[in-house]
């Protein structure tokens, strides 16, 4: 390679390939180092289990459901065995993928989806990087946390969070480069997802409205304005047509566009005042002992996603807001159950969360250790039925 004979352009030119080779292998490190985590917490909760088991084994709650529809597909009548409910309310695109790589691999279902889950989680702690401003501490703590973390669980099984976290990147990565096209399908397949991915599309438009503002545009001039833009009217109606489509699905092969939400009777969900929810979480206290509920470990997660909200729209950062508000009302409004898990894979909440952590390097190394002692112990809860990981 023939570098520049000017010093400095010579570093910078260094300091690029040097930045990439940094961004690729802090993430491929915490995954090795994850995978080794969690194998030992499953030997240490389930010593009798062969280690060939290990993917099945991690396989627990939400996930059975996710191997069925990619498996069978969707069911086309509730299923009595199942706590009378059917699979529809679990969204097609990521199970839709797991099946797709089944036909491909000669693997079984819960290793093939382990293998799909680890490389999307990968690619989302990449894709983080853009957004975390090259901030190296930050971005090693937002990989640690999807990989090896105590919530890592979550994206590297059998679970829809790791392509919403990935989805969810890739759609403020194009708003940041005024990409709506882009930002609009990715949000399409964002709504696919999980329902909560919809409302991703008034983060777009306010990104539009910002950038109209700092061109010179007035309030007033906004709309007209939009219907100037092609490309923005037709990313504002794609965004949503991942959850359209899987409403037609189910209008189709049920004869009820809204199964998705129906089926939420069959697990108790009754909609309600969030805020009463959020109380009576928070106001549960345990019956003995010094730690909190279940119910106020859950409340408690939410609490930290208003929080980190609020700071989101303290820095201005109003799209990431919007949508995280959003992805924390609308669930709250049915109870605080899962609550530890839908924090874990709102990626603005937590992105906010690392760069915090980071600000001071010896806050960073203490959230390093924590996270990596909490891939253990939070595997091991997860094997062994703790209830504040559902």
């Amino acid at each position: 390679m023939n570098l520049p004979t000017d010093p400095l352009v010579r570093d910078r030119a260094l300091a690029v390939p040097a930045a990439s080779v940094f961004v690729m292998l802090v993430p491929l490190a915490f995954l090795v180092a994850g995978l080794a985590l969690r194998f030992l917490a499953f030997r240490a909760a389930l010593p009798g289990v062969p280690a060939a088991d290990f993917a099945q084994a991690l396989c627990r709650w939400d996930c059975e459901w996710y191997v069925r529809i990619a498996e069978e597909g969707y069911d086309p009548f509730p299923v009595p065995a199942r706590v009378a409910g059917g699979n529809w309310a679990f969204f097609p695109l990521f199970p839709g993928l797991v099946g797709l790589a089944r036909l491909i691999l000669p693997f079984p279902t819960m290793v093939t989806a382990t293998l799909v889950s680890l490389a999307v989680s990968y690619a989302a702690a990449v894709a983080a990087w853009p957004l975390l401003a090259g901030n190296r501490r930050a971005y090693a703590l937002y990989a640690a946390f999807l990989l090896a973390g105590p919530f890592s669980v979550y994206f590297t099984t059998f679970m829809t969070e790791a392509m919403f976290v990935l989805l969810t990147i890739g759609v403020f990565l194009a708003l940041r480069q005024s990409n709506y096209l882009l930002a609009g399908v990715l949000a399409a397949l964002l709504s696919a997802t999980r329902i909560v991915g919809v409302f991703i599309v008034f983060a777009i438009v306010i990104a539009m409205f910002l950038e109209h503002r700092r061109r010179g545009g007035t309030v007033a001039g906004f709309i007209p304005e939009l219907l100037k833009r092609p490309f923005w009217l037709l990313a504002i109606v794609v965004s949503p047509l991942g959850a359209f489509v899987y409403m037609a699905y189910l209008d189709w092969q049920l004869g009820d566009a809204l199964a998705f939400q129906h089926v939420q009777r069959a697990w108790g969900r009754v909609v309600g005042n969030p805020a009463v929810y959020l109380w009576h979480s928070l106001t549960s206290f345990p019956g003995a002992g010094f730690l909190p509920s279940t119910p106020q470990q859950q409340g408690l997660a939410a609490v930290f996603g208003l929080v980190m909200t609020g700071v989101l729209a303290w820095k201005r950062r109003l799209p990431e807001a919007v949508f995280s508000l959003f992805c924390i009302v609308i669930p709250l409004s049915a109870g605080t159950i899962s609550f530890v898990r839908f924090m874990a894979g709102l990626a603005p909440v937590c992105l906010m969360a690392v760069e915090l952590l980071a600000a001071r390097s010896w806050l960073f190394a203490l959230a390093l250790l924590v996270l990596l002692a909490g891939g253990y112990f939070g595997t091991f809860g997860w094997l062994t039925g703790y209830l504040s990981l559902v």
